[in-house]
């Protein structure tokens, strides 16, 4: 998808923000993000559910620089894939502010992740400076869309986001999916929403190939011959 495109797509996601930002109320769990809602996220760890626990099938990193308020904001975004012990794949995403990076980053933007449920949290047993506060995903034909948003509040009272010289914790898409392509798209914004960076691609959950109806004929036609050879040889 262009760039021109998902930034349509952003702004209209960016304009219907105020209408979405109200928690849902009476979710069956806190991971839960349903189309037109935003969740608070404490964070999880394995422990606490073992579904999570596997082993790494693909890892990237890609780098982002954009002209934010107060000069050049860049970092890095981590992108993993990870095979879960019921043999389902969930998706992982760190962010990492550099140094001398000027404004501190107020969300980490994803798209075209297509799943059953969205179930979505942070990992609090691993390494990174700031966990994702909340999640907000869109509705109608955005409902593929959702942000991991970092504004929280600092001891000394003031709101802030993900900073210069941290590092998000792991936030994570736990999916029913069991294939995978690099077809979804993401980015960071600052902490008024804008100031973005360009669109990158990431992993996202790729549908099952489903035969065509040619293919299908032949199956059947293959499997009505091995069971009339069957009932010759009874």
């Amino acid at each position: 998808m262009s760039e021109h495109v998902f930034s349509t797509r952003r702004a209209l996601a960016a304009g219907a923000i105020s209408l979405l930002a109200l928690a849902a109320p009476g979710l069956a769990k806190a991971d839960l993000l349903l189309a037109g809602s935003t969740i608070a996220l404490s964070g999880t760890t394995s422990a606490a559910e073992p579904q999570l626990a596997g082993t790494i099938v693909e890892d990237r990193l890609d780098s982002f620089s954009f002209a934010g308020a107060h000069g050049t904001v860049s970092g890095s975004i981590q992108s993993r894939v990870i095979r879960a012990i019921d043999g389902t794949l969930d998706f992982y995403w760190r962010v990492f502010s550099d140094a001398n990076s000027s404004d501190d980053l107020g969300s980490f933007r994803l798209g075209e992740e297509h799943t059953t449920d969205y179930r979505v949290n942070w990992r609090t047993d691993g390494a990174g400076d700031v966990g994702a506060s909340s999640a907000t995903r869109f509705t109608g034909g955005f409902s593929s869309y959702f942000n991991f948003n970092f504004s929280h509040m600092n001891p000394a009272g003031a709101i802030v986001g993900l900073g210069a010289n941290q590092s998000s914790f792991f936030m994570f898409l736990d999916t029913d999916a069991t294939s995978y392509a690099r077809t979804g798209i993401m980015d960071v914004a600052d902490m008024t929403q804008t100031h973005i960076a360009k669109t990158l691609l990431t992993f996202a959950p790729a549908a099952a190939t489903v035969p065509e109806p040619g293919s299908l004929a032949l199956v059947g036609l293959a499997l009505g011959a091995v069971a009339a050879r069957r009932r010759r040889q009874r």
